[in-house]
């Protein structure tokens, strides 16, 4: 066995391993024993079949097998016993390889490879980036204090009908529905404020329902199953009038609203108000942060990147990319390269790390958050872990939730770090702003492939009551290049 390497000026490289019969007899000969074991082989015992029969059916097969695991073995050892950081996989040189499998004596595998490229990262001399923070306006926060005045206050059967009310209605052969008047048209609420139980009216459903899952929830269909052409006409009775009537801001309110006795007065709610609203913004906030931040990164932080071995990295491992198309992307995909090395240099020596308690934690306030909050902790504290359990042995789940914190972890450091213009306002003044941006550049606003993931939910099984390690990328093969590789690949080791 032989490997040989010289190193030249600039990204790339080459690697030879030279392998001989020697280097890998042994290992096939204890495979062709191996396989002489277990082959089934009409008109002899496992065991007994002639290992001349053997070697005819199988050797080459598993001479290719003990040759690329040589290959991948050495090419890792190498790698790791000379330090060297490179991108991507190598890729084989077949115009200077000698692989025939036909003359087994001597096979010569040369494979290119890149250096991964030094970036320097002056955090002091790069640009600003903006960073809103969504301040609620009066509207948003009456709109969250009046619904948790619903969800507290009392249902009443009232007298007539209005428009925040919810109806049963009998049509049809006897069949009933239920929506509430919010469900409906301007129009067609027009037609049922101030009726009363038992009034009847005719009308056509199709028209009067704002939407047409509203529509088929009345019906109770699948929205797929709706007539096109049907107007679903009807003379329809009121069976039934429904209305909640919001609750008072007294104590009791605050009581049952919040049993942890954290919110007690309305100052206290204004504030809970503000930070709940706020809270939801977030995310939309956090990923323009990072669209920003991220393009600002790629413009201004030199990452050098051999674009020809790219292309053909691109081509070997994606069977259904033509060069023409590649060269169309290519700008994407570059970008998306430089941003995954970038990412590397911005963590490399924090204290970045989603630990599996961390994910515990995250699927632990999601549950008491969405159905225990009016519960005290104490009296749900053995089934909130009970739907943490259950939560956790979903991998999909775990990773998705993985890839959610790190990812937060990564935009509180890039906060941390970055030049930020800080800017305020309401959620109108944050969309008058990409506006004003997007107008600017004269093209339409558009998301940008970012790390920030949306809110993670454990899947429906979960939710009924009530990261790993990211993947490495695979060795280099000894025939070809790796089959599985994308933008979203690892390209750095």
């Amino acid at each position: 066995m032989n490997i040989k390497h010289e190193n030249v000026p600039g990204q790339l490289q080459e690697v030879t391993i030279e392998i001989n019969k020697e280097d890998y007899a042994a290992e096939l000969d204890a495979a062709l024993k191996k396989q002489r074991r277990t082959a089934q082989v009409p008109g002899f015992r496992p065991g007994n079949v002639p290992m001349g029969m053997i070697k005819k059916m199988y050797e080459k097969t598993l001479l290719v097998q003990e040759v690329d695991n040589i290959v991948n073995r050495e090419m890792d050892k190498f790698m790791k016993d000379n330090e060297v950081k490179y991108i991507f996989e190598p890729l084989p040189v077949e115009s200077k390889s000698r692989v025939n499998f036909e003359e087994p004596d001597q096979f010569v595998f040369v494979y290119e490879y890149a250096l991964a490229p030094e970036v320097k990262l002056d955090y002091a001399k790069l640009p600003k980036v903006v960073d809103f923070t969504i301040v609620p306006s009066d509207e948003e926060r009456n709109a969250f204090i009046n619904q948790l005045r619903e969800r507290h206050g009392d249902y009443v059967t009232p007298e007539t009908v209005e428009a925040t009310d919810s109806l049963s209605l009998q049509y049809g052969d006897d069949k009933e529905g239920f929506f509430f008047m919010r469900d409906l048209t301007e129009a067609a609420q027009k037609k049922f404020i101030g009726k009363k139980k038992d009034d009847a009216i005719t009308i056509g459903l199709r028209k009067a329902f704002a939407s047409e899952f509203a529509l088929a929830r009345f019906l109770k269909l699948e929205q797929k199953d709706l007539e096109a052409e049907n107007e679903y006409k009807y003379k329809v009775t009121i069976k039934h009038i429904g209305r909640i009537v919001p609750a008072e801001l007294n104590a009791d309110f605050f009581k049952k609203a919040y049993p942890d006795g954290n919110i007690k007065n309305e100052k206290e709610l204004n504030a809970e108000a503000d930070k709940v609203v706020t809270a939801q913004y977030q995310p939309e906030l956090d990923r323009q942060f990072m669209n920003d931040a991220i393009e600002m990164l790629i413009d201004n932080v030199k990452v050098d990147l051999p674009d020809d071995f790219i292309k053909r990295y691109i081509l070997l491992t994606q069977k259904d990319m033509t060069a023409e198309t590649l060269e169309e992307k290519y700008n994407d995909y570059k970008r998306a390269f430089q941003w995954q090395i970038l990412e590397g240099k911005i963590v490399e020596g924090s204290d970045i790390k989603v630990e599996m308690e961390d994910v515990k934690n995250y699927f632990r306030d999601y549950f008491i958050k969405n159905y225990f909050g009016n519960f005290a902790a104490d009296s749900v504290k053995d089934r909130v872990e009970e739907l943490v359990n259950q939560a956790m042995t979903n991998k999909e789940n775990v990773k998705g939730v993985y890839d959610l914190l790190f990812d937060e972890k990564l935009t509180a450091l890039l906060r941390s770090k970055l030049n930020i213009d800080h800017k305020k306002g309401d959620a109108k003044a944050f969309v008058d702003m990409l506006t004003a941006r997007a107008d600017k550049s004269k093209a339409p606003a558009k998301a940008k492939k970012t790390t920030t993931k949306k809110k993670a939910e454990p899947k429906e099984e979960v939710k009924e009551d009530a990261k790993e390690e990211k993947p490495k990328a695979k060795k280099a093969p000894a025939k070809k290049a790796p089959a599985k590789a994308t933008k979203e690949a690892k390209t750095t080791k």
